[in-house]
Formats: C-alpha cells, sequence, structure tokens
C-alpha cells in the first residue's frame, strides 16, 4: 500500500483537546525513536474558524470576524484521519517555512511557540481572506476545505 500521509494532507483530529479540528499535516515520521515510540506527526490547525461574512458588514467587522486562531501539535497518526484534500504547494512551502525558522527543540518553548502561532495566523487569515470563490472541484479552491468548520 502506498505512503498517503505526505506532507500537505489535509486531516481530522480524531483524539485529544482537538477532536473534531482540522489540521495540515507538516511533518509525518513512521519511524519510532528513543523519546517517542509511536509513529508521529507535526500538525498545524485551525482551533477557531471564521465565521460568516455578509455584503452588509463593513470592513473592521469583516476582518474581525474572519479572524481565526492556530494551534501546533505534535500528535500519534493513529488520532488523525486523512481527508481526499491536500494544501496547494506554494501554501504548504510558506507554512513550512515559517515553522522551520523555529528549531524543534525551540517548539517546546511556550514564548517561540506563541510567536510562531501568531505568524500563522496573521498568515493564515490573510489566505483565507483572498480565497478564490468557486467549488471545491478547484484545485486552488480545496484549501476552503479546511476554512470551513466540520460539521457532525
Amino acid at each position: 500500500m502506498g505512503k498517503f500521509l505526505k506532507p500537505g494532507r489535509l486531516i481530522v483530529m480524531l483524539a485529544g483537546r482537538y477532536a473534531g479540528k482540522k489540521a495540515i499535516l507538516i511533518k509525518a515520521n513512521e519511524e519510532t525513536t528513543k523519546d517517542c515510540k509511536f509513529p508521529n506527526g507535526l500538525v498545524v490547525g485551525i482551533q477557531r474558524y471564521p465565521r460568516k461574512v455578509t455584503k452588509r458588514m463593513g470592513q473592521k467587522q469583516i476582518r474581525k470576524r474572519t479572524t481565526l486562531k492556530v494551534f501546533i501539535k505534535q500528535l500519534n497518526l493513529n488520532h488523525i484521519m486523512p481527508t481526499r484534500y491536500r494544501l496547494e504547494e506554494s501554501t504548504l512551502k510558506e507554512v513550512r517555512d515559517r515553522i522551520e525558522r523555529v528549531k524543534e527543540s525551540e517548539l517546546k518553548n511556550v514564548e517561540k511557540r506563541k510567536d510562531l502561532r501568531k505568524n500563522l495566523r496573521k498568515y493564515l487569515a490573510e489566505k483565507y481572506r483572498t480565497l478564490p470563490a468557486g467549488s471545491l472541484a478547484d484545485k486552488k479552491a480545496q484549501s476552503r476545505f479546511l476554512f470551513s468548520k466540520l460539521r457532525f
């Protein structure tokens, strides 16, 4: 069977604090290591989704309603469900570059993590605001799936 947990895959979290939230798989490590006894992956997800916007709203209200909250997490690959959607390469490269500026050892530092989350939040919010209108069949519009709240 082919490897389907590649970077850029949009996933749904199945367990823990962020269960039911959507995320982007940034790095997948199938092998176990001494400090991590299970296959793990680094994900960036959306904790609070943007809300509905109408034409009547002003720019200030639109900006407020289109903000989102981001999380970064290292987790067990058994606790995710991959979807058929993938993030476009340019967006994945930008997110990965922002994460790689911070070393893996520094990800445990609260301040560095907070700065990284803030940086990713700004980038993803701007990406959401400039999303093209269209169906999910569009390759460019597939990232719209990430920004919509999962209904179940």
